[in-house]
């Protein structure tokens, strides 16, 4: 593991994955307006300033609590239904300054229900936190919903010694973001020998959900079949969006649309958005 760490924690529900998103994080801007604006906050640690989130979509949380010496903060969440990019720093209290090399080895997030998330953490060029991204996937919506950030100790992943020794912990009220909208749809898809239907799907930031059960077949099994997807925007723009991810949820399953064609993740501004299209049944959006 390095200072860089980008890893999925062990999921106690399936989430089958788009290959591209477990690589590190690369965000890149589109020529279409349903892509957002420059870059916000301590996202930008993660996005290498390529890509962009709109104001509306960030919510400051700054939320802090001090153990063994360490100041331990949840800063922002971007959170659309059942998805979430949460950031988190830890801080000396006195200070001083962590070594380039510090790692934070068990970094964790918990909920009221099974949580399925990756994570990435880097160490600030001046030295003085630690910043981690949880990217969150959850089988109910996330709004209102308590999460915990746990964390074991922070080492020198160099040389493996423990330069404080925790536990921190931290628990904070999730908040869906302004600009995540929750749509209603009615729509069944047939692929071969599977049948599925769409009953919902949310438009924020972080890509458009799609939630659906199986008609036919293994009902506690993930389809295999995935729909294209993609959304036009107010200046009749279309955007073509590609899977990131499958889970399961508490009515079935859930896609989560956030890359494009090279597999890197895209940011969309999601007020901009009129229309869905799902396998070319278009789907109209009202806010």
């Amino acid at each position: 593991m390095n200072n860089n760490q980008k890893v999925r924690q062990p999921a106690k529900k399936k989430w089958a994955l788009g290959a591209a998103i477990v690589a590190t994080i690369s965000l890149t801007a589109m020529g279409t307006s349903a892509l957002a604006s420059p870059d916000h906050g301590f996202f930008k640690l993660f996005t290498g300033g390529n890509a962009g989130i709109t104001e509306g979509a960030v919510t400051a949380i700054h939320q802090s609590t001090v153990q063994a010496g360490i100041v331990a903060t949840v800063e922002q969440s971007i959170i659309g239904g059942n998805s979430a990019l949460i950031v988190v720093s830890f801080a000396k209290e006195d200070g001083t300054l962590f070594p380039k090399k510090a790692v934070i080895p068990a970094l964790e997030l918990h909920g009221d229900k099974d949580v399925n998330y990756m994570v990435e953490q880097r160490v600030t060029a001046d030295g003085k936190k630690i910043i981690a991204m949880f990217d969150v996937e959850t089988p109910a919506s996330l709004n209102g919903k308590k999460l915990t950030v746990k964390a074991d100790a922070i080492e020198d992943n160099d040389t493996r010694a423990i330069l404080v020794k925790g536990p921190f912990k931290n628990s904070f009220t999730a908040e869906e973001s302004n600009s995540s909208y929750n749509i209603a749809i009615d729509h069944t898809l047939s692929h071969q020998q599977e049948q599925l239907s769409i009953q919902a799907g949310n438009i924020s930031a972080i890509g458009v959900a799609l939630e659906g059960k199986r008609v036919t077949g293994p009902t506690d099994q993930l389809p295999e079949y995935s729909p294209q997807v993609s959304v036009t925007t107010k200046d009749g723009q279309k955007t073509v969006l590609y899977l990131g991810s499958t889970s399961t949820t508490d009515r079935g399953f859930e896609w989560h649309y956030n890359l494009d064609k090279d597999g890197q993740r895209v940011f969309l501004d999601a007020a901009e958005v009129t229309s869905l299209s799902v396998d070319g049944h278009i789907i109209p959006v009202t806010k």
